[in-house]
């Protein structure tokens, strides 16, 4: 979708956040065996989980937070069944459901930047639908670039996000429906101090869209993805007759492939590229998304990104990661004067931190045109 500055921290920190993806290690599906009752009744209870949250962007600086999430009991039935062809069909799937859960959490950074949000996710119908709802209010201090010039801006709102997808039969193929609104107002700062109490710059708006996606995912793992692929096709349409203040679409295509190797290595690969047409607010024009670089940083009518990384497992609970990627832009006004040099490399590391969710975290270190930056991550970084 279109980034508008605040989903930046907002969607992220909630995707991050309950989009657990329950992986089952080997030694997990051991412990289930050698105490199948103990599992079981801990899977109906659920359980509280308190988390950090650790804010490294480069756009809106490094900072801290928290959440609490609870992940929600779930049914689990041992009895014998008659298997039909749908039973068998269900089987086969490569994708394993989301878990139920649910949380608020809050953020700050050394920006100035703050957000407070809640979010839930769940699944019905033995995975056949699948939905994500988050809502969340923030304060956001960025900047966005002309001809590679800086410009400071502080954007102030309220965010409602909510995303439907249903499975097409039994196979690993959804469509989704995802809307978004946006109330909030803007505040450019020019830097001198003889503007500073001029509001010409301060304007309040509404940015309210609808999409529709077409996805097939055959990942083994949403989190931390070693074998399957997932495409993304996305249609945004922001309107005035929706409620908002834009008329824009954009056309977003996203991949990324995974492939096992040599006992112990992963390759991925990604592409993505996004298009938009109309007359886009500034936050909402496509930039290049890459590791070591801003967001909003290289941003045009177009843009399009292309990465690899290579994993390797150390022993059970560890991991090592490089990876590098290179992107471009096409405006009808010229915004940048470096695009022949949106280039990225870096490194990072992961440790397994929650077995029963196949949950890893770590860091990750990259370097960008102009500068390093480093990432607390949860997860693949896609």
């Amino acid at each position: 979708m279109p980034l508008a500055i605040n989903k930046l921290l907002i969607l992220f920190l909630i995707l991050c956040l309950f989009i657990f993806m329950p992986g089952r290690s080997p030694a997990a599906e051991n412990d289930d065996s050698a105490d199948s009752g103990t599992a079981a009744e801990k899977e109906k209870s659920g359980k509280f989980l308190p988390l950090p949250i650790f804010i490294t962007e480069p756009a809106i600086g490094e900072g801290l937070g928290a959440a609490l999430i609870y992940f929600h009991g779930q049914k689990r039935d041992d009895g014998l069944k008659l298997t039909t062809g749908r039973d068998i069909g269900r089987s086969s799937r490569k994708s394993k459901p989301p878990p139920t859960a649910t949380g608020i959490f809050g953020a700050y950074t050394n920006d100035d930047t703050a957000a407070v949000g809640f979010g839930h996710s769940n699944s019905f119908f033995d995975d056949r639908l699948r939905f994500l709802g988050a809502v969340a209010e923030a304060r956001i201090n960025s900047q966005f670039y002309v001809a590679d010039r800086a410009f400071d801006f502080t954007l102030d709102g309220a965010l409602l996000y909510s995303n439907l997808k249903t499975r097409l039969g039994d196979s690993n193929a959804f469509v989704g429906l995802t809307s978004s609104f946006m109330d909030a107002d803007i505040n450019f700062r020019t830097g001198l101090a003889e503007f500073e109490s001029v509001d010409l710059l301060d304007f309040d708006f509404v940015d309210a869209g609808l999409a529709l996606s077409l996805i097939y995912d055959t990942r083994d793992n949403t989190l931390m993805p070693a074998s399957g692929f997932i495409v993304d096709l996305t249609n945004w349409h922001y309107a005035k007759r929706l409620g908002g203040d834009f008329d824009y679409r954009n056309l977003i295509l996203k991949g990324s492939s995974y492939f096992e190797f040599a006992e112990n290595y992963v390759l991925g690969l990604r592409l993505d590229a996004t298009r938009v047409e109309g007359r886009p607010p500034f936050y909402a024009a496509p930039y290049v998304k890459l590791r070591g670089i801003p967001a909003l940083r290289y941003q045009g009518q177009t843009a399009a990104t292309a990465e690899f990384e290579l994993r390797r497992r150390l022993g059970y609970r560890w991991a090592v990661s490089i990876f590098a990627g290179a992107g471009s832009v096409e405006a009808k006004q010229e915004r940048i004067e470096t695009d022949d040099d949106i280039r990225t490399v870096g490194f990072g590391l992961r440790y397994l931190a929650l077995e029963k969710q196949d949950a890893w975290v770590g860091i990750d270190i990259a370097e960008g045109p102009e500068d390093v930056a480093w990432y607390i991550q949860m997860g693949n970084a896609w």
